[in-house]
C-alpha cells in the first residue's frame, strides 16, 4: 500500500518511518511535518493510506480528513485521547494513541490493509474528493457546496466565506483554507482575497470584477493570476 505520514513532531515521523520500513507491503511515499505541504502531496500522489496526527498548527488532522472526504484511508496517530470519538465518527481505520509500539502499529495497519483489499475485491473505488468545502464554524460541521461560494476574504483571525444567502466566519487563515480548495476552481488575487474562477466576469493586470465585487489584484499575485486566466481562455 502507498502511504504518507503527516505529523508536526519530527520524532513521531522517525518512528513511523522505522515501523513502515519493517512491513514489506508498505511503501512510504513521504513524511511531512507541515500539514499544508502534506495535504498538497496527498492530493498529487493519491496514496492508499494516510498516517495522520490530529493537533497540528495551521491545519488539524480533522481538517485534512474533511478536505479529502473518503478519498484515502486514514489512521490517526495522536497523543490526545479526547479526539478518539471524533476520529471514529469520521470513519477512520484506527486511532493510535502515542506512544504506541510496533505491535499496535501493525494491528492498525492490518485493519487498513483488510479494508483496502475488501474494496479491491468488490471492485469499489474510494470516491473522489467531493465538490464541497468542509470546515467548522460556530461549533457546527459545515459542508458547503463550492458552487455557492462568491468569494473568501481574510478578516482578522477569521475568514469570511461569502455566499448568496449567508456569510460564514470560521477561525482559519486564508492560507489554510486555500489548501482545502481545488486549484482548478479558485484563485488568490490579493493577500486577503480568494475568488472562484467561475465568478469572474472581467479582469486585467490590476483589477478583477465578479458578479458581486470589484477588487484589486495584488502585485505579488498578478503574474500567477494572469497566467491562470490566460490558460483558461486558451482552453476555451
Amino acid at each position: 500500500m502507498k502511504c504518507i505520514a503527516i505529523d508536526d513532531e519530527p520524532l513521531a515521523l522517525d518512528i513511523l518511518n522505522y515501523y513502515c520500513g519493517q512491513v514489506p507491503s508498505i511503501r512510504l511515499l513521504g513524511a511531512y511535518t507541515d500539514p499544508l505541504d502534506g495535504l498538497s502531496y496527498v492530493r498529487s500522489t493519491q496514496p492508499d493510506l494516510l498516517f495522520l496526527d490530529i493537533r497540528m498548527p495551521e491545519l488539524s488532522g480533522i481538517d485534512v480528513v474533511n478536505a479529502l472526504g473518503k478519498n484515502v484511508l486514514v489512521i490517526f496517530t495522536t497523543a490526545h485521547r479526547e479526539y478518539a470519538v471524533e476520529g471514529f465518527e469520521l470513519n477512520v481505520v484506527d486511532y493510535l494513541l502515542k506512544p504506541f509500539d510496533f505491535d499496535r502499529f501493525l494491528t492498525a495497519y492490518t485493519k487498513a490493509e483488510e479494508r483496502f483489499q475488501m474494496l479491491q475485491k468488490t471492485d469499489r473505488k474510494l470516491p473522489d474528493i467531493g465538490e464541497t468545502l468542509a470546515f467548522k464554524c460556530s461549533y457546527q460541521n459545515i459542508q458547503l457546496p463550492l458552487s455557492d461560494i462568491l468569494y473568501i476574504e481574510a478578516f482578522d483571525n477569521y475568514v469570511k466565506i461569502v455566499t448568496q444567502n449567508k456569510t460564514y466566519m470560521p477561525v482559519m487563515t486564508l492560507k489554510s483554507i486555500l489548501s482545502l480548495l481545488p486549484k482548478s476552481k479558485f484563485v488568490r488575487v490579493h493577500k486577503s482575497l480568494i475568488i472562484p474562477f467561475a465568478r469572474i466576469k472581467s479582469f486585467n493586470h490590476a483589477v478583477v470584477v465578479t458578479e458581486t465585487i470589484q477588487a484589486p489584484v495584488g502585485r505579488t499575485f498578478q503574474k500567477a493570476f494572469l497566467e491562470k486566466m490566460n490558460a483558461l481562455k486558451a482552453r476555451g
